[in-house]
């Protein structure tokens, strides 16, 4: 009987030992489960975390893009300005250049008109000095 005992004590012994070794494995695969998800959220939160900064990103790139847009048409708006200041100036300066042109050539014209007069008033007064004579 004492046997017996014996045995069913080393059976009792070997099923909790191998029921010991069962949920180790047990415990080590939820362990490891446990890991894989955690490690499968820290990748899907990184990847949230890249997907909102490459959003952040392109809006202040294109935000950029459109700062330098405004800023170019600003530049060529002042180039235009000043393109068209330059030409009123040039317009100007030739209008008043063909003005003053004008008035010596009129001034040169009342000149040649009036020693015309002269020489004609001469040539009148020779004229009649000879028929007198």
């Amino acid at each position: 009987m004492q046997e017996r005992e014996q045995m069913r004590e080393q059976a009792l012994l070997e099923y909790q030992r191998e029921r010991d070794q069962v949920d180790a494995i047990i415990n080590k695969m939820i362990e490891e489960d446990h890991e894989m998800m955690r490690i499968t959220k820290m990748k899907q939160e990184q990847s949230k975390q890249d997907m909102i900064l490459s959003v952040n990103e392109k809006k202040a790139l294109l935000k950029r893009q459109h700062e330098l847009e405004e800023y170019e048409e600003e530049l060529v708006r002042r180039y235009n300005a000043s393109q068209q200041a330059r030409s009123n100036e040039l317009a100007a300066m030739k209008e008043a250049a063909e003005a003053q042109r004008d008035a010596i050539f009129r001034k040169l014209a009342d000149e040649e008109a009036a020693r015309r007069a002269e020489a004609e008033y001469i040539e009148n007064m020779r004229n009649e000095l000879q028929v007198q004579e």
